[in-house]
Protein backbone atom coordinates (compact mmCIF):
# COMPACT_ATOMS: atom_id res chain seq x y z
CA UNK A 1 0.00 0.00 0.00
CA UNK A 2 2.95 2.45 0.92
CA UNK A 3 5.28 1.44 -2.53
CA UNK A 4 1.12 2.65 -4.42
CA UNK A 5 0.81 5.50 -2.10
CA UNK A 6 4.80 6.62 -3.12
CA UNK A 7 4.07 5.81 -6.66
CA UNK A 8 1.25 8.42 -6.92
CA UNK A 9 3.20 10.89 -4.83
CA UNK A 10 5.84 10.82 -7.79
CA UNK A 11 3.39 10.53 -10.36
CA UNK A 12 1.85 13.64 -8.59
CA UNK A 13 5.45 15.34 -8.93
CA UNK A 14 6.23 14.85 -11.91
CA UNK A 15 3.33 16.06 -13.61
CA UNK A 16 3.88 19.11 -11.76
CA UNK A 17 7.85 19.36 -12.80
CA UNK A 18 5.82 18.75 -16.61
CA UNK A 19 3.70 21.56 -16.48
CA UNK A 20 6.20 23.74 -14.78
CA UNK A 21 8.57 23.31 -17.47
CA UNK A 22 5.56 23.53 -20.30
CA UNK A 23 4.65 26.84 -18.58
CA UNK A 24 8.07 27.85 -18.16
CA UNK A 25 8.57 27.61 -21.87
CA UNK A 26 5.50 29.21 -22.52
CA UNK A 27 6.15 32.40 -20.73
CA UNK A 28 10.32 32.70 -21.55
CA UNK A 29 9.62 31.43 -25.18
CA UNK A 30 9.12 34.94 -26.36
CA UNK A 31 12.03 36.38 -24.34
CA UNK A 32 14.10 34.51 -25.69
CA UNK A 33 13.36 34.62 -29.01
CA UNK A 34 13.57 38.41 -28.16
CA UNK A 35 17.13 38.19 -27.00
CA UNK A 36 18.34 36.49 -29.51
CA UNK A 37 16.99 37.87 -32.80
CA UNK A 38 18.40 41.50 -31.01
CA UNK A 39 22.00 39.62 -31.49
CA UNK A 40 21.76 38.53 -35.00
CA UNK A 41 22.52 40.33 -38.24
CA UNK A 42 20.56 41.77 -40.11
CA UNK A 43 20.30 38.48 -43.13
CA UNK A 44 19.82 36.11 -40.47
CA UNK A 45 16.45 38.31 -38.78
CA UNK A 46 14.17 36.48 -41.58
CA UNK A 47 16.00 33.22 -42.33
CA UNK A 48 14.28 30.31 -43.53
CA UNK A 49 14.07 27.81 -42.02
CA UNK A 50 14.50 30.23 -38.95
CA UNK A 51 17.28 30.21 -36.45
CA UNK A 52 17.00 30.05 -32.92
CA UNK A 53 20.24 30.67 -32.24
CA UNK A 54 22.22 33.20 -34.38
CA UNK A 55 25.33 31.81 -36.45
CA UNK A 56 27.49 35.47 -35.47
CA UNK A 57 26.19 36.88 -32.36
CA UNK A 58 26.80 41.17 -33.13
CA UNK A 59 26.05 43.87 -30.85
CA UNK A 60 25.71 46.15 -34.08
CA UNK A 61 21.49 46.44 -33.14
CA UNK A 62 22.62 47.52 -29.88
CA UNK A 63 24.87 49.80 -31.31
CA UNK A 64 22.55 51.34 -33.63
CA UNK A 65 19.81 52.38 -30.87
CA UNK A 66 22.27 53.40 -28.04
CA UNK A 67 21.73 57.02 -29.59
CA UNK A 68 21.63 60.19 -27.21
CA UNK A 69 17.62 59.93 -28.45
CA UNK A 70 17.18 56.24 -26.63
CA UNK A 71 18.87 57.52 -23.20
CA UNK A 72 16.94 60.49 -23.17
CA UNK A 73 13.56 58.59 -23.37
CA UNK A 74 14.84 55.85 -20.86
CA UNK A 75 15.65 58.88 -18.45
CA UNK A 76 12.11 59.80 -18.86
CA UNK A 77 10.85 56.31 -18.27
CA UNK A 78 13.16 56.65 -15.21
CA UNK A 79 11.79 60.36 -14.21
CA UNK A 80 7.94 59.14 -15.21
CA UNK A 81 7.63 55.61 -13.27
CA UNK A 82 10.23 56.96 -9.91
CA UNK A 83 8.08 59.67 -9.53
CA UNK A 84 4.81 57.67 -10.20
CA UNK A 85 5.91 55.36 -7.43
CA UNK A 86 6.65 57.70 -4.80
CA UNK A 87 3.31 60.02 -5.26
CA UNK A 88 1.37 57.06 -5.59
CA UNK A 89 2.66 55.33 -2.25
CA UNK A 90 2.35 58.53 -0.70
CA UNK A 91 -1.17 59.01 -1.36
CA UNK A 92 -1.94 55.37 -0.76
CA UNK A 93 -0.45 55.82 2.80
CA UNK A 94 -2.03 58.78 3.40
CA UNK A 95 -5.50 57.03 2.26
CA UNK A 96 -4.85 53.89 4.08
CA UNK A 97 -4.53 56.23 7.41
CA UNK A 98 -7.94 57.00 7.39
CA UNK A 99 -9.47 53.62 6.26
CA UNK A 100 -7.41 51.71 8.41
CA UNK A 101 -6.59 53.82 11.85
CA UNK A 102 -9.69 55.90 11.98
CA UNK A 103 -13.23 55.33 13.11
CA UNK A 104 -14.16 57.70 9.95
CA UNK A 105 -17.68 57.18 8.34
CA UNK A 106 -18.29 56.38 5.14
CA UNK A 107 -14.95 53.74 4.56
CA UNK A 108 -17.11 51.01 2.83
CA UNK A 109 -18.96 52.59 0.15
CA UNK A 110 -14.79 54.63 0.02
CA UNK A 111 -13.16 50.96 -0.66
CA UNK A 112 -16.20 50.34 -2.76
CA UNK A 113 -15.73 52.81 -5.16
CA UNK A 114 -11.84 52.08 -5.49
CA UNK A 115 -12.77 48.71 -6.27
CA UNK A 116 -15.28 49.47 -8.83
CA UNK A 117 -13.06 52.03 -10.20
CA UNK A 118 -10.84 49.57 -11.45
CA UNK A 119 -13.69 47.92 -13.15
CA UNK A 120 -13.38 50.48 -15.84
CA UNK A 121 -11.22 50.08 -19.21
CA UNK A 122 -8.14 52.13 -18.88
CA UNK A 123 -9.28 53.84 -22.10
CA UNK A 124 -12.38 54.88 -21.22
CA UNK A 125 -10.62 57.14 -18.96
CA UNK A 126 -8.71 58.67 -21.60
CA UNK A 127 -10.95 61.46 -22.99
CA UNK A 128 -12.14 62.58 -19.67
CA UNK A 129 -8.96 62.98 -18.46
CA UNK A 130 -7.52 64.26 -21.56
CA UNK A 131 -9.69 66.96 -21.28
CA UNK A 132 -9.26 67.85 -18.01
CA UNK A 133 -5.33 67.99 -18.01
CA UNK A 134 -5.68 69.91 -20.91
CA UNK A 135 -7.65 72.61 -18.51
CA UNK A 136 -5.33 72.41 -15.91
CA UNK A 137 -2.52 72.72 -18.32
CA UNK A 138 -0.80 69.64 -17.49
CA UNK A 139 -0.56 68.09 -21.13
CA UNK A 140 3.14 67.63 -22.64
CA UNK A 141 4.73 67.16 -19.01
CA UNK A 142 5.95 64.27 -17.15
CA UNK A 143 3.98 65.60 -14.05
CA UNK A 144 1.16 65.42 -16.47
CA UNK A 145 1.48 61.80 -16.91
CA UNK A 146 2.36 61.00 -14.00
CA UNK A 147 -1.09 62.04 -12.50
CA UNK A 148 -2.60 60.62 -15.19
CA UNK A 149 -0.68 57.10 -14.32
CA UNK A 150 -2.09 57.64 -10.60
CA UNK A 151 -5.63 56.96 -12.07
CA UNK A 152 -5.30 53.74 -12.69
CA UNK A 153 -2.12 52.77 -9.95
CA UNK A 154 -3.75 54.16 -6.76
CA UNK A 155 -6.75 52.59 -6.40
CA UNK A 156 -5.00 49.10 -6.14
CA UNK A 157 -2.43 50.49 -4.35
CA UNK A 158 -5.02 51.40 -1.91
CA UNK A 159 -6.82 47.79 -1.51
CA UNK A 160 -3.54 46.33 -1.47
CA UNK A 161 -1.58 48.30 1.47
CA UNK A 162 -5.10 48.57 3.30
CA UNK A 163 -4.91 44.11 3.26
CA UNK A 164 -1.54 44.66 4.87
CA UNK A 165 -1.82 47.19 7.08
CA UNK A 166 -5.43 46.05 8.63
CA UNK A 167 -3.39 42.90 10.00
CA UNK A 168 -0.80 45.31 12.06
CA UNK A 169 -1.95 44.71 15.92
CA UNK A 170 -3.16 48.19 16.77
CA UNK A 171 -1.48 47.21 19.78
CA UNK A 172 1.54 48.63 18.76
CA UNK A 173 0.21 52.00 17.77
CA UNK A 174 -1.66 52.76 21.23
CA UNK A 175 1.83 51.49 22.65
CA UNK A 176 3.58 54.77 20.61
CA UNK A 177 0.44 56.85 21.29
CA UNK A 178 1.37 56.25 25.04
CA UNK A 179 4.95 57.08 24.50
CA UNK A 180 3.92 60.48 23.58
CA UNK A 181 3.21 60.66 19.71
CA UNK A 182 0.30 62.16 18.22
CA UNK A 183 -2.39 59.52 16.19
CA UNK A 184 -0.77 60.64 12.27
CA UNK A 185 2.80 59.91 14.20
CA UNK A 186 2.27 57.00 15.69
CA UNK A 187 1.30 55.28 12.02
CA UNK A 188 4.05 57.14 10.24
CA UNK A 189 6.74 56.12 12.88
CA UNK A 190 5.78 52.72 13.82
CA UNK A 191 2.84 51.25 11.42
CA UNK A 192 4.43 52.02 8.26
CA UNK A 193 7.76 50.86 8.67
CA UNK A 194 6.45 47.24 10.04
CA UNK A 195 4.80 47.53 6.29
CA UNK A 196 8.10 47.71 4.80
CA UNK A 197 7.36 44.52 2.95
CA UNK A 198 4.21 45.44 1.91
CA UNK A 199 4.88 49.12 0.45
CA UNK A 200 7.49 47.66 -1.68
CA UNK A 201 5.31 45.29 -3.24
CA UNK A 202 2.61 47.73 -4.13
CA UNK A 203 5.88 49.99 -5.06
CA UNK A 204 7.37 47.73 -7.25
CA UNK A 205 3.85 47.05 -8.90
CA UNK A 206 3.26 50.75 -9.27
CA UNK A 207 6.44 51.06 -11.40
CA UNK A 208 5.96 48.22 -13.09
CA UNK A 209 2.66 49.23 -14.62
CA UNK A 210 4.19 52.90 -15.32
CA UNK A 211 6.85 51.37 -17.25
CA UNK A 212 4.92 48.88 -19.27
CA UNK A 213 2.24 52.01 -20.58
CA UNK A 214 2.34 52.62 -23.69
CA UNK A 215 -1.47 54.31 -24.26
CA UNK A 216 -1.32 57.03 -21.99
CA UNK A 217 2.25 58.17 -23.08
CA UNK A 218 1.10 58.46 -26.26
CA UNK A 219 -2.34 60.37 -25.75
CA UNK A 220 -0.05 62.99 -23.09
CA UNK A 221 3.00 63.56 -24.50
CA UNK A 222 3.40 64.91 -27.94
CA UNK A 223 6.59 66.81 -27.59
CA UNK A 224 9.77 64.47 -28.56
CA UNK A 225 12.21 65.14 -25.75
CA UNK A 226 9.18 64.21 -23.70
CA UNK A 227 8.59 60.82 -24.97
CA UNK A 228 9.18 57.62 -22.65
CA UNK A 229 11.12 54.30 -24.26
CA UNK A 230 7.97 52.59 -25.14
CA UNK A 231 7.05 55.71 -27.91
CA UNK A 232 11.14 55.76 -28.47
CA UNK A 233 10.12 51.77 -30.41
CA UNK A 234 7.17 53.71 -32.56
CA UNK A 235 10.26 55.40 -34.19
CA UNK A 236 11.99 52.15 -35.53
CA UNK A 237 8.47 51.17 -37.02
CA UNK A 238 8.52 52.76 -40.73
CA UNK A 239 5.49 53.11 -43.24
CA UNK A 240 7.20 50.39 -45.20
CA UNK A 241 10.09 49.01 -43.15
CA UNK A 242 10.79 47.55 -39.38
CA UNK A 243 14.06 47.01 -38.42
CA UNK A 244 13.43 43.67 -36.58
CA UNK A 245 16.65 43.86 -34.97
CA UNK A 246 17.13 47.07 -33.57
CA UNK A 247 12.94 47.07 -32.19
CA UNK A 248 14.66 43.37 -30.47
CA UNK A 249 17.24 45.60 -29.25
CA UNK A 250 14.93 48.18 -27.50
CA UNK A 251 12.77 45.64 -26.31
CA UNK A 252 15.44 44.46 -24.64
CA UNK A 253 16.74 47.16 -22.78
CA UNK A 254 12.74 47.78 -21.69
CA UNK A 255 13.78 44.80 -19.68
CA UNK A 256 16.20 45.40 -17.80
CA UNK A 257 15.01 47.89 -15.38
CA UNK A 258 12.27 45.48 -14.59
CA UNK A 259 14.83 42.77 -13.56
CA UNK A 260 16.88 44.27 -11.66
CA UNK A 261 14.18 46.04 -9.85
CA UNK A 262 12.42 42.79 -8.91
CA UNK A 263 16.23 40.70 -8.22
CA UNK A 264 17.10 43.52 -5.78
CA UNK A 265 13.17 43.47 -4.05
CA UNK A 266 12.77 40.29 -5.04
CA UNK A 267 12.51 38.80 -0.94
CA UNK A 268 10.35 42.47 0.03
CA UNK A 269 7.94 41.38 -3.19
CA UNK A 270 7.11 37.56 -2.20
CA UNK A 271 6.75 38.61 1.63
CA UNK A 272 4.38 41.70 0.47
CA UNK A 273 2.56 39.71 -1.29
CA UNK A 274 2.62 36.34 1.14
CA UNK A 275 1.59 38.64 3.87
CA UNK A 276 -1.31 40.31 1.89
CA UNK A 277 -3.13 37.35 0.76
CA UNK A 278 -3.28 36.54 4.13
CA UNK A 279 -4.07 39.64 5.88
CA UNK A 280 -7.16 41.95 5.43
Amino acid sequence: MSVSIARKKAGRQAGIYVAAAVLAVFVLGPVFWLVTTSLKPRSEVFSSPPRFLPSDITFANYADVLTTDTMLFFANSVIVCLGTTVMCLAFALLACFTLTRTGTRGRKPILVGVLVSQLLPQAVLLVPLYRAADTLGLLNSRFGLMVAFMTFTLPVAIWLLRGFLMGIPMELEEAARMDGLSEFGAYWRVIVPLAKPGVAAVGIYVFFMAWQDFMYSLVFLTDESKRTLPLGVLSLIGSHTIEWGQLMAVSALLLVPILLVFTFAQRYFIAGITAGAVKG
